[in-house]
């Protein structure tokens, strides 16, 4: 059995997760929050993910590139990803799904295009992410994991006659 992780070691892996995700996430709100006039123009209702024609009409779904919604997947799998090892439970879901529908939301009196389909497929990344810091943090070399092993040993051999 591996020997646990000490907390320094645990405490530096979250500092670097920390500020790892804190740098990515910086870069996602200038990447979807910064003025683009020259992309401003799509099939985008008006108020944006607030207007409900933006979630019936039939070319918000069918319109668009693909390479467009796998980029929006793919960009919220690190958010994901760094909740995910960060927090658990409902929280590590709700924080990166909250950061989408923020983005969104801001997207609309702003010079950019709230979707639907952005929503969902930002939403689609963040929970990959998550379940991927599920694997992770079941691996053994996963600096939590060890100690939760150790611990489990310790409780079963203090419980057997």
């Amino acid at each position: 059995m591996s020997r646990p992780a000490s907390p320094a070691v645990r405490r530096t892996v979250s500092t670097a997760v920390f500020l790892l995700g804190a740098l990515y996430t910086g870069l996602v709100l200038w990447v979807t929050l910064r003025p683009l006039p020259w992309a401003t123009e799509g099939s985008e209702a008006r108020w944006g993910i607030l207007n409900p024609a933006a979630w019936t009409d039939e070319a918000a779904w069918t319109d668009g590139r693909s390479l467009e919604i796998v980029l929006n997947v793919l960009m919220f799998v690190p958010i994901g990803v760094a909740t995910g090892l960060l927090l658990r439970g409902v929280l590590a879901l709700a924080l990166p799904l909250l950061l989408t529908l923020g983005i969104e939301l801001a997207q609309i009196p702003l010079d950019r295009i709230s979707h639907p389909r952005d929503l969902l497929a930002n939403g689609l990344g963040a929970v990959v992410g998550v379940a991927v810091a599920a694997v992770i943090r079941r691996h053994p070399a996963w600096p939590g994991r060890a100690r939760r092993q150790s611990n489990v040993s310790v409780q079963q051999a203090m419980s057997t006659p």
